[in-house]
């Protein structure tokens, strides 16, 4: 256990330290930051409006419409913006490092797929909160409980549709079954790497608070206290993204590819990918 969480800490530093080689990556969470909180305001701020001269029925009616418009739009953007990350990211593997216009270029022929995940992921999560909403304490927890398998079934859905084009269905089948046949220290490398992102988070959090605390003594000082907080807090939110995605695509890549980026050695990436029934992984490249 303790090999596995050393080799989890390795791969996860690993990961930052290549990452950091191109800072180009760096736009892709700032441009996804950016255009989910346009998404946000364009699509919240016209319903809350329109719902206060509204009766209730509609108005709720409006807010169901909302989340189900807010979630198809965000995962779509997201998806998109995720799978440019990964073009950008294998081009600068490969030594060939395309520019950041070019990375979204190459994801448009992909749109028809990334939509029809949108969609059916929205679908799934707005019929798990209608169903918290109607079954009290009860919903809540399915929920829960089906969000995480939903979370888990999904974290290699993106590459597995760059690379095989497959519907939403059959693209969370394929990720579901890489991610059982595939265990080990992987996601002790993914939570160390969500670990050193939510350290930054936690601590821009607590001087957000820190700051909002000192306003009643000192308003100036304060709200740059918070504002820096605040700031940080974004800044690791956004680390967050970059790093462990780029993180799943490593493991994925290896498993499926057998490629070894810079900064990391076969060893300690093998000790990663294991085989659920003989805890050994044989590679068989294009095949999860």
């Amino acid at each position: 256990m303790f090999e596995r969480l050393k080799n989890g800490w390795r791969l996860a530093k690993a990961t930052r330290k290549l990452v950091f080689q191109d800072r180009s990556l760096l736009k892709f969470p700032i441009i996804a930051f950016v255009v989910s909180i346009i998404e946000m305001i364009a699509i919240f701020i016209p319903i809350f409006f329109i719902s206060l001269s509204s009766s209730s029925a509609v108005s709720e009616a409006l807010i169901i419409i909302s989340l189900l418009a807010f979630y198809i739009l965000v995962t779509f953007t997201s998806t998109y913006i995720i799978m440019a990350m990964f073009i950008s990211f294998r081009s600068f593997l490969s030594g060939k490092k395309i520019s950041f216009g070019s990375a979204f270029s190459q994801v448009k022929p992909y749109w028809k797929l990334i939509l029809e995940w949108s969609l059916f992921l929205s679908i799934i999560i707005m019929v798990l909160r209608i169903i918290e909403s109607r079954l009290g304490s009860l919903g809540r927890i399915l929920n829960l409980i089906s969000s995480m398998a939903i979370s888990l079934a999904t974290l290699f859905v993106v590459p597995v549709i760059l690379d095989n084009k497959l519907t939403p269905i059959a693209a969370m089948k394929r990720s579901t079954k890489f991610i059982i046949d595939h265990f080990g220290a992987t996601f002790g490398g993914l939570a160390y790497t969500d670990l050193y992102s939510l350290a930054i988070v936690f601590g821009g959090l607590a001087l957000l608070i820190g700051g909002l605390a000192l306003v009643s003594i000192s308003l100036v000082f304060g709200a740059v206290v918070a504002l820096v907080g605040f700031i940080i807090m974004i800044g690791g939110g956004m680390l967050l993204y970059l790093l462990s995605n780029i993180f799943r695509l490593i493991l994925y890549d290896f498993a499926n590819y057998n490629k070894v980026p810079p900064g990391f050695s076969a060893d300690l990436l093998q000790s990663s990918i294991k085989n659920k029934k003989s805890g050994i992984r044989g590679f068989v490249p294009g095949q999860i």
